[in-house]
This record gives C-alpha cells, structure tokens and sequence, in this order.
C-alpha cells in the first residue's frame, strides 16, 4: 500500500498527515496463452475477477470449464487455461461506464426470462445490510477510495464480497467468487456503494440478484432493464431513506400497491 504525505485544510488551519492512497494495476488477462486484455483494477482477488470476466463474457460456463489459472508477475497477470479452445470472434467490445475503462466483450447478458423470486426484505433490514456492507468494507476504511460490492442473503449472511477502484469490477469479483467456491447467488440481494449503469444491471441478473441496491444512483438505462428483467432496483439507500424505482413490492410488501 502506498503512502504519501499531503497538507490537509480544515476551517483556515493547515496540518500534514500521512494517509494511503488507493492501489491500481493493470491485470493482464491471458487465455490459452495469448493476450485477452488488459483491466484497470485493484491488486485484489485478481482470480476471481479473472474467472468472473471470463464467466460474464460468455467464455466459460462453470468451474469444470478452467484447466489452469495462475497469478504471475507480482499479480500483474492472470494466466488461465480452458479445458477448449477460444470462439474465433470475441464479438464487439463494449467500453462500460466504469471507472479504468471496463470492457464487455460482446453483447451485455439478458436473462431468458424476468427474474420472478419470492426474495423479500423490509426498509430496515436493506438498510442494516447496506450498513454491514460499509463495515465490512476494509480496504475502503484505509484509503476510502475503492468500491464495495456483496451478495448478501435475506436473512443477514453475507455470502461473498469484493473491493475494487473499479465498481463493474467488484460485480465480476462476486461472479469469479461464486464460480470458484460454489456460492448460490440465485435468489440473493446485490449490494454496492457504486452506481448502478447498464452493465452493472446486467452483471446483476448474471447473478440471479432480484434486489440490487446501491447506496448512490441508478442509471436510466439500468432503470429499465431492471423493470424488464424483474428486478427490484433501489438507490440511494442510506441513513433512513430509500429510493425503490422497480418492483417494490419486494421491499414494501403490501404498501406497494397501495400508493
């Protein structure tokens, strides 16, 4: 972790302090021995995100599918190999609104068919779990300048969390994660401190997460797709309010088709 020392103002009075700033790499993605690309990202949990691009992008379809992943070159580069061989086209690449420049390979995922879970929580318990989300969120806590993503379950479990400069690379993180240690995603809540865009959305339903919640805001276009897909969407969610933009009931229950 770096440090650097900076002159901190406050109210007209000057003081130093010493404080760490957030870590970024390029991680290099090689696959069967040649290059994929190259992804902006924070020097953690590079095998899963790796598993979890590869997944997304439609490369590999479970755990059974990777021969061999290495992390070399001081976690610079993540070397896998497939049990087959590549798709000779990779299809358009797709810049995401990401911060270091995220790319899709292809088309964004579509679920076959809106998600239709029975998931349900209150205000209060999303709420808690957001706050869990901040807590546990440690590589924030030193150099506040990373985003936190985690697949929690209803009642409270936290399944699986990622930290990263990237917030679309904290999603494909929990996808490498639930791939690599066999954790069920289908049915769970998708938390974040980012902001939700198209991608993120459809890394949601990758997921199988019928509420995803973001401490920020929610893009129109993953607005939409969230209303398509049958997914709850909520933002803005912290201290004692909430935005539910889509399928409220999940969150409101009864008081939805009141209003």
């Amino acid at each position: 972790m770096e440090e650097r020392t900076v002159y901190h103002w406050h109210n007209g009075a000057v003081s130093t302090r010493a404080v760490q700033l957030p870590p970024e790499m390029q991680l290099t993605l090689q696959v069967n021995g040649k290059q994929l690309l190259r992804i902006a990202a924070s020097p953690t949990q590079q095998n899963a995100l790796a598993v979890g691009y590869l997944y997304y992008s439609g490369f590999i379809q479970s755990r059974e599918d990777i021969e061999v992943i290495h992390i070399s070159n001081h976690g610079a580069c993540a070397d896998v190999w497939l049990t087959h061989a590549l798709p000779p086209e990779h299809g358009p690449r797709l810049l995401t609104s990401g911060c270091g420049m995220g790319v899709v390979l292809g088309e964004l995922y579509a679920p076959p068919a809106p998600l239709a879970h029975e998931t349900r929580i209150t205000p209060e318990a999303l709420l808690e779990l957001l706050a869990q989300l901040q807590i546990r969120a440690e590589l924030y806590r030193q150099t506040q300048g990373v985003h936190t993503s985690g697949l929690f379950t209803p009642n409270g479990e936290l399944l699986a969390l990622a930290e990263d400069i990237g917030r679309h690379n904290t999603l494909d993180k929990l996808l490498g994660l639930c791939l690599l240690e066999d954790i069920q995603s289908d049915g769970a809540l998708l938390l974040t401190t980012g902001r939700v865009s198209t991608e993120m959305m459809s890394k949601a339903a990758k997921l199988g997460a019928p509420i995803t919640a973001s401490l920020t805001a929610l893009s129109s276009g993953a607005l939409k797709l969230a209303e398509e897909w049958g997914i709850t969407a909520v933002g803005y969610a912290r201290g004692r309010n909430m935005r539910i933009y889509t399928h409220p009931e999940r969150v409101l229950g009864e008081a939805a088709s009141s209003k």
